[in-house]
């Protein structure tokens, strides 16, 4: 499992080299029933300013039992909506996280071709809370750790094991 950084109080960054071209790392991210292998389901991504739905369902991406803390996860399906902030296929893709009353952050996907590989920098900004910080660091790095699987078509099953890891590596960075 490869780590990101807590780089202020409000931001995490993750840098992940993919191994696959960057149109297929692309899709992979706007294309809901792709992203839905290792993420989320949920609306497709086309466009700057496009409102979106994206449908959390854990249990299409691992079969483990999640931890306690996030019991719900287990069976159900949960929405959330956000607003596309930025679209340059295949280079760059910026959403809020959240809509609404919600307090809403934003990130940031900028992609770069390395031959037939794909350089991912994930950037999570405008984060409310230490708690949600060290959250969305675990669960990116699980997400990721799950899309690198797929991408080298060898899906893993440590999801919510890989988010516990993380979560716990991270703590120290968010003192």
């Amino acid at each position: 499992m490869e780590l990101g950084r807590i780089t202020a109080p409000d931001t995490f960054v993750l840098e992940r080299r993919l191994k696959a071209p960057i149109e297929r790392v692309w899709s992979y991210f706007v294309d809901g029933e792709k992203r839905a292998r290792w993420f989320n389901g949920g609306d497709t991504l086309s466009a700057n300013g496009q409102a979106f739905t994206m449908i959390f369902a854990h249990k299409n991406i691992t079969s483990e039992k999640p931890p306690e803390r996030w019991k719900e996860m287990e069976t159900g399906s949960f929405p959330m909506g956000g607003r596309v902030l930025a679209f340059d296929p295949p280079r760059l893709l910026a959403i809020t996280w959240g809509d609404g009353d919600e307090a809403v952050s934003e990130v940031r996907f900028e992609f770069t071709a390395i031959g037939d590989e794909t350089l991912l920098t994930l950037t999570h900004i405008k984060v409310d809370t230490r708690e949600h910080l060290l959250d969305f660091a675990g669960g990116w790095t699980a997400h990721i750790e799950t899309l690198a699987g797929v991408l080298d078509g060898k899906p893993t099953n440590r999801f919510w094991a890989d988010v516990v890891a993380a979560h716990a590596l991270y703590e120290p960075q968010a003192q």
